[in-house]
């Protein structure tokens, strides 16, 4: 008789590791458990379905939960797992009636990752809104529409800031930024922080930056955010500083937690019981550049580790070997990508890292259309090794990152990455690609 198979969580990394196992061993038992109402949705296309660039909610989803049982995976909605037994085997789940330890021959926790707080209070609620999931998604949505509120401020500056920044503006609302420091988030190098935000100036967001926040006071028509610099008044806010692993509920389990709290994983996905996994936004993972344990959520990251997982379960080794936190997003029109490390964290591995900075036209001078790509490189002067990038222009010109990922991970120097052998034609860049441009001046500036 096949092995049983839980998994917490029924989103990116919980169902990539379930359709594995279904697909590698059709006799293994699959118990998918998830505490909310959706499943296999697109997390990252919320600011757009927000924004109104997204219009159809169904069009948010990969697979239904009819699909999903389809695939003979046993789905259940509604059950929270509030605890894991490793040593029994065993999970504790909650529903609505009754409370139940359910057993398992193998374990996926991918329980996802939960919005920080920052030491706010917003339990109860109504105009102090975070971003979770759909629920919270529909939500915002309901109170945009019913109420047709005219300002909104949005309380924290990393990706998905920038997203429900572009979002409500786009929805016709005045829309405030409030952030502790004078530029966005860390991930950020402040060149492009100052980028991004002069976009927003220029598309009407209202920045109140060097604002610390000391209070959130809700009342029946607004929000007021009492800051060092005097209160502000809102319709409804958005808190949106980041996230952190949903792993609260295994604080009283023996699982070995790690950086943020996330819980550590082999290179297979296992924990510190081969018979337990975690893939996802819940788990550590390692930095390709550093070697060193990380904390990075991201959806292409969580899909593979589940389908790692999914793998080992099934006794077909594979491994998984960490990640170098490659991303991208926008700002209106403004495109934003970056991998690798930044300045900062180059500089505490590697003494000799220095930044540059270039900008270069997208496509050749007499093609239409043509932009400017601005790109910011961290390389390590001792052995010109290229340790980071981010680049802000067009849309299209910012995926160019992709390349910088491969660079960065094949642990190539300048003049190694000056040699590849790129494309070129007229509508689409320039007779050396911005890529080869930025390694050619990278080996001036470290000669």
């Amino acid at each position: 008789m096949g092995k049983k198979v839980v998994i917490v969580g029924g989103n990116g990394a919980g169902l990539s590791a379930g359709s594995q196992i279904k697909r590698l061993k059709p006799d293994y038992q699959v118990v998918v458990l998830e505490k909310g109402k959706y499943v296999s949705y697109g997390p990252c296309g919320i600011p757009y379905y927000l924004g109104g660039i997204i219009r159809n909610f169904n069009r948010l989803f990969s697979l239904t939960p009819e699909k999903i049982k389809e695939r003979n995976m046993d789905l259940r909605l509604f059950h929270e797992v509030v605890g894991v037994n490793p040593e029994g085997k065993k999970v504790t789940v909650k529903t609505e009636e009754e409370i139940w330890e359910e057993s398992f021959d193998y374990l996926v926790i991918a329980s996802g990752a939960n919005p920080t707080l920052a030491g706010m209070e917003v339990e109860g609620a109504k105009r102090i809104f975070l971003l979770r999931d759909l629920i919270d998604m529909q939500a915002i949505s309901r109170l945009i529409e019913k109420e047709n509120p005219r300002k909104c401020g949005v309380l924290g500056a990393g990706y998905i800031a920038v997203e429900m920044l572009e979002a409500f503006k786009s929805r016709g609302l005045e829309t405030h930024l409030v952030h502790r420091r004078n530029s966005l988030s860390k991930t950020f190098e402040k060149e492009t922080s100052d980028l991004i935000m002069d976009k927003m100036d220029k598309e009407g967001i209202v920045l109140n930056l060097d604002t610390n926040v000391k209070e959130l006071v809700e009342e029946k028509n607004g929000v007021t955010v009492k800051t060092d610099k005097g209160d502000l008044e809102f319709d409804f806010i958005l808190l949106a500083f980041g996230i952190e692993p949903n792993t609260g509920f295994l604080k009283d389990s023996s699982l070995e937690l790690g950086v943020k709290n996330s819980l550590v994983v082999n290179k297979k996905m296992q924990t510190n019981y081969d018979y337990i996994y975690a893939a996802g936004d819940c788990a550590q993972t390692t930095n390709l550049i550093t070697g060193n344990p990380d904390y990075v959520a991201l959806a292409p990251k969580a899909n593979k580790e589940g389908l790692t997982a999914g793998q080992n379960i099934c006794g077909q080794p594979e491994e998984f070997p960490g990640v170098i936190g490659t991303a991208i997003t926008r700002s209106f029109d403004l495109g934003v990508s970056r991998t690798g490390l930044s300045l900062e964290e180059a500089q505490k591995l590697f003494p000799q890292a220095i930044k540059y900075t270039l900008t270069t036209p997208t496509k050749s001078h007499y093609f239409p259309g043509a932009g400017d790509l601005h790109s910011i490189i961290i390389v390590n002067k001792e052995d010109q090794r290229i340790l980071g990038a981010q680049l802000v222009g067009p849309l299209d010109a910012v995926k160019r990152i992709d390349l910088y990922s491969t660079i960065i991970t094949s642990g190539m120097n300048l003049s190694q990455a000056f040699d590849l052998d790129f494309s070129y034609g007229p509508p689409f860049s320039t007779l050396y690609d911005p890529v080869t441009t930025a390694m050619r001046v990278g080996k001036k500036m470290v000669e």
